[in-house]
């Protein structure tokens, strides 16, 4: 990536909203003209019946499966999460990948015959759903909500970078225990050719992620999908189930996040998002950073409730802090 000043570059992203059966599940999808489709994410927050939270991440590319983990997120935000599980020869399939299409839909199949004879690793993406399997650990359908998927387009210089992100409900089980609730997705990122998406434009940009979806008592959905970034950056999507979509971008988007300071540690726990005449309160949760943590970047999950309307039946949401590319406040988002 050549060299930008990132908070000075004024950078202007295209937001839009489309259905998951629209999209391209390959890794030959082009629908930003002239980038590929470098990493794609499999994520989930859940509730388990044995009263557990969970979060899990699985990153896969072209080629190779070779990032996970999956921890069990602790109540206190100060308490570190329990590991689960993470990448390796005694824990989880790491190494190269094939995939293979059959009527629409995209599975990987794990190409190191011995690793794959240790970890079963089943991952099948198609406009339904996606399929989403870890040895005795992982069994998850995560099903696309209609019309949820947050598409960003961010074209102009150093870099031509794309993104999407499907917002999905969760099914299935975690160690066994079934889930009774969660949010989850499939998140993509698109790079130009020879480039990648851990060094493209939107890697530098992005500071802070707000995801969050909310169930109500008549059985509809609502989700959002924020991110600020280095000189007022933002995009935001808010979405209620039946209505046209809320999309804001930059200077359209105010948000403040509150962090605080124990034994010089210093976290997030609460923060507001406006834009589109709606305005959001995130409630910190659960610590679900884990081995994050070494990276740079804080997760936390917590509940987000608009304000004036009603409250929802159940909600789940996650706050992800990327600080190693942070030089100041970021975006607009105002640490107070």
């Amino acid at each position: 990536m050549s060299r930008l000043d990132l908070s000075t570059a004024q950078i202007v992203p295209t937001v839009s909203m489309a259905d998951a059966a629209t999209q391209d599940h390959s890794t030959g999808d082009k629908q930003f003209p002239g980038l590929h489709n470098d990493l794609l994410f499999l994520w989930a927050m859940v509730d388990t019946a044995n009263g557990k939270r969970y979060e899990l991440v699985r990153t896969l590319s072209a080629s190779a499966a070779f990032d996970f983990t999956l921890h069990e997120c602790h109540p206190d935000l100060w308490a570190y999460p329990r590991t689960v599980r993470i990448p390796g020869e005694h824990d989880l399939y790491w190494g190269p990948i094939l995939w293979l299409e059959r009527d629409g839909q995209h599975s990987a199949f794990s190409a190191n015959l011995t690793m794959a004879a240790k970890h079963r690793m089943t991952v099948a993406l198609g406009p339904r759903g996606y399929v989403w399997k870890e040895d005795d650990v992982v069994d998850v359908l995560l099903t696309p909500l209609p019309d949820n998927v947050t598409r960003i387009d961010v074209p102009g210089e150093p870099d031509d970078v794309g993104y999407t992100s499907s917002g999905c409900t969760v099914s299935g089980s975690i160690e066994g225990s079934p889930i009774t609730g969660g949010y989850g997705g499939l998140d993509r990122m698109y790079c130009l050719p020879g480039l990648s998406a851990h060094a493209s434009k939107i890697s530098h940009l992005e500071h802070y992620w707000f995801v969050w979806g909310a169930v109500f008592d008549d059985g509809h959905w609502e989700t959002g999908n924020t991110m600020l970034g280095a000189g007022g950056y933002a995009t935001a999507t808010f979405h209620r189930q039946g209505e046209p979509p809320v999309i804001a971008t930059n200077d359209e988007v105010e948000s403040s996040v509150l962090w605080d300071t124990r034994d010089d540690v210093s976290q997030p726990h609460i923060a507001t998002l406006s834009f589109g005449g709606h305005t959001f309160d995130f409630q910190g949760t659960h610590n679900a950073a884990a081995c994050a943590a070494a990276l740079g970047i804080a997760w936390l999950h917590g509940t987000v409730q608009e304000r004036g309307a009603a409250r929802p039946v159940a909600s789940w949401s996650t706050m992800e802090v990327i600080q190693r590319n942070w030089g100041g406040s970021g975006g607009r988002a105002t640490p107070r």
